[in-house]
Parts: C-alpha cells; structure tokens; sequence
C-alpha cells in the first residue's frame, strides 16, 4: 500500500452541469499523481480528488481547478 495517497474535497462555488463536472474530473485525472476524482450528482458542488502526494500538492490541484475559471476552495485542511 502507498502511504502518499491522499484526498481532498474541493467546495465549488459555482453550480456546474453534468458535462462541466465529467470534463473538470477528466482534467484532473490527467494530472500526473491523480488517481480518482468525483462528485455525486446531488452535491455537485463537492469534489474528492485521490492523488500521490509525493508527486503533487492539494494546492496543486485547487489551481488546475481554479485555472478553469471556477471559484473554490480546500475543505477541511
């Protein structure tokens, strides 16, 4: 088991429709690190990010999130 694999929720302040959300999930599973992200249909707004923290930071992927245009922000660090 890898001890670097952690999560983040990232808040979305936006409210975002379905093909936003699947192509903002492909965005960050192309990051080299990601290995999940999703969100469920009734929180949308909410999204779990899995990645290697050896390879790359929560902020890290805050700011591919925010490069989109959309505001958000880190929960729960």
């Amino acid at each position: 088991m890898n001890d670097a694999i952690a999560d983040v929720t990232i808040h979305i302040d936006e409210s975002i429709d379905p093909e936003t959300r699947v192509s903002l999930e492909n965005r960050l599973l192309a990051l080299d690190g990601v290995t999940a992200a999703s969100s469920q249909n009734r929180t949308s707004h909410l999204l779990v990010v899995k990645f290697d923290s050896e390879r790359l930071q929560s902020h890290d992927i805050l700011r591919a999130v925010t490069a989109t245009g959309l505001h958000a922000e880190l929960i729960g660090l």
